[in-house]
């Protein structure tokens, strides 16, 4: 093993992750919308999925890589963008760049992230990909795809699945507001976290430093309230058709359930999508996004390059979505609970426990190259 064996799975660093995180921190992390039923059935769902065996292989040597867009991972498994990362554990977003470059895995950076995209391009190039919330104001996008541009990004994926901000309790109740402020209530929760709070005073308060230059935050109070504020409240395929025409690299639509919104952004020209319900965090009736990819239309499938995130937490959750139609898995979770439960060294963690999940996965089902594996390999039930 090349992770340390007191942190042998990523559901131990989330146990671990939730005693170094203030609650504020923790709950909007790890929780979802409404009831969080959307978030459970993304984990259910995907336990749902079986494997069926095939022995009588040499499976002393397999291979964990995939090819996407003419770049070779070396894993099937990429990092999704989550905002606020610096809030959940300081100096995130840098640290998992850099753990991305060094795996040669996909490092997403959110729009709503707290790191210049500049130095995030710097310190992963090529494995480097942005995630974009379209903004209303179409000069606005416009100079934020061309920054992203010249930033070096590799692929830019447009979020679709938040036409308006969501209303979540915890957050509500933890008083967590933005820009981000030391209030009473918050202040109280950190000092139950003292190597967080050391570590967030040394790294400075969290803020949109990405979107400081388009106008003033200093008057937001929730979440919610900023998102609705700045962003389109729902992206058009029209708008998506101006994006295809200022972005000459890879496209892909985050946020997709539907064959038939897949199809319509196929002829618009995009080049992938994650199929996600937004880790269950926006509409608490929405299919799990492992039900999703399964009942997508394999014809579509085809056409494009299938992904998908939500509720992925081991090596075997990425095969098994490998196995239903998905070329890569994403997750964002386990990342920023590694980072909480281990430090610095969390993103390296994580890694190599992934790898070493799929590898093992792989071989005890016995196929020999991630790349092959599909349906063959699912018991119906």
């Amino acid at each position: 093993m090349k992770y340390n064996p007191g942190l042998p799975s990523i559901f131990d660093m989330e146990q671990r992750a939730k005693k170094r995180m203030p609650g504020f921190a923790w709950d909007y992390l790890s929780g979802g919308i409404s009831e969080e039923k959307s978030l459970s059935r993304n984990r259910s769902d995907l336990s749902q999925v079986l494997l069926c065996p095939r022995y009588l292989t040499d499976v002393g040597q397999v291979d964990t890589s995939c090819e996407l867009f003419n770049h070779r991972y070396d894993l099937g498994v990429g990092i999704s963008p989550v905002g606020l990362s610096n809030m959940m554990w300081p100096h995130a977003e840098s640290h998992l760049a850099r753990a991305a470059k060094q795996a040669n895995i996909p490092y997403t950076l959110s729009t709503m992230g707290t790191t210049p995209l500049e130095t995030i391009a710097k310190l992963a190039p090529d494995v480097a990909w942005y995630q974009l919330y379209v903004p209303r104001d179409r000069s606005v996008m416009q100079d934020l795809i061309e920054r992203v541009k010249n930033a070096g990004f590799k692929v830019l994926v447009i979020t679709v699945d938040i036409p308006v901000g969501a209303k979540r309790d915890k957050e509500l109740k933890n008083g967590l507001i933005l820009p981000f402020t030391f209030t009473p209530k918050i202040i109280a929760q950190t000092l139950t976290r003292p190597a967080w709070l050391v570590k967030t005073l040394q790294q400075g308060i969290p803020r949109f430093i990405n979107l400081a230059p388009y106008g003033d935050l200093k008057n937001v109070k929730h979440l919610g309230e900023f998102l609705t504020q700045f962003f389109m409240p729902g992206v058009t395929l029209e708008r998506i058709k101006q994006i295809r025409e200022l972005w000459q690299g890879p496209l892909v639509i985050k946020g997709l359930q539907h064959s038939d919104d897949i199809q319509r952004c196929y002829d618009a020209g995009i080049d992938g999508v994650i199929v996600s319900n937004h880790g269950g965090r926006q509409l608490d009736a929405a299919p799990s996004s492992i039900h999703a990819l399964q009942q997508l239309d394999p014809e579509i499938q085809q056409k494009l390059t299938i992904m998908i995130d939500s509720g992925i937490r081991t090596g075997l959750d990425v095969v098994r979505s490998k196995v239903a139609g998905a070329q890569m898995a994403f997750s964002g979770r386990s990342f920023l609970y590694a980072m909480a439960a281990a430090g610095d060294d969390g993103g390296r963690q994580v890694i190599e426990i992934l790898r070493d999940e799929m590898t093992r996965t792989l071989q005890q089902i016995g196929c020999t190259e991630f790349a092959q594996l599909d349906r063959r390999w699912l018991t119906e039930h």
